[in-house]
């Protein structure tokens, strides 16, 4: 999941680049922290990517487990079966291209059967008369509320609830569910 600082054809054609980088350097490892790493070294090349943001996983179906970095991009949610829920903030650092050979961070954890990611844009959460962790504690209140829901109802219920009061700002989320 990624973010680019701009909007419009501009902007969208820079996460397309980063994108497509993104996957090819996946094809050849699956470290998250070396995606990012060379993704780095990709946005320095290309005008506008300079400080965009990107949450890059490795999730392996058969154990749960999920292996992520992040480069300045929001953390993603977490929410159990029981509604125990967690922000993966363990692998943060610098938005892309900021510094110079800057080794990324690299944590893993276990997805329960049944557990409920959600992967989104700072737009999902970010509000002008809020700060950025009660727009957090809100998409996670969603989640866990809709924890029971099919992914597709989960997504129009976080539509729902989440972008009625949106800024005019472009949002991507995806929802993942564990073994079901």
């Amino acid at each position: 999941m990624g973010d680019v600082v701009g909007r419009g054809l501009a902007a969208a054609a820079v996460m397309g680049q980063l994108r497509s980088a993104g996957r090819a350097l996946l094809l050849e490892s699956r470290s998250p922290g070396h995606v990012l790493s060379a993704l780095d070294r990709f946005a320095t090349l290309v005008p506008g990517a300079a400080v965009s943001t990107v949450f890059c996983a490795v999730i392996h179906p058969r154990d749960g487990t999920l292996r992520y970095s992040s480069a300045g991009h929001p953390p993603a949610i977490v929410v159990d079966p029981d509604g125990t829920s967690r922000l993966l903030e363990g692998a943060g650092s610098l938005p892309l291209a900021v510094a110079d050979d800057l080794i990324r961070p690299e944590a893993e954890v276990v997805l329960s059967r049944g557990a409920t990611l959600l992967l989104y844009t700072d737009g999902l959460i970010e509000r002008r008369d809020q700060v950025l962790d009660e727009g957090m504690d809100r998409a996670t209140r969603v989640l866990a509320e809709g924890r029971h829901l099919a992914p597709a109802d989960l997504a129009e219920l976080l539509t729902e609830k989440l972008l009625d009061d949106a800024p005019d700002d472009d949002v991507a989320f995806l929802v993942y569910r564990c073994g079901g």
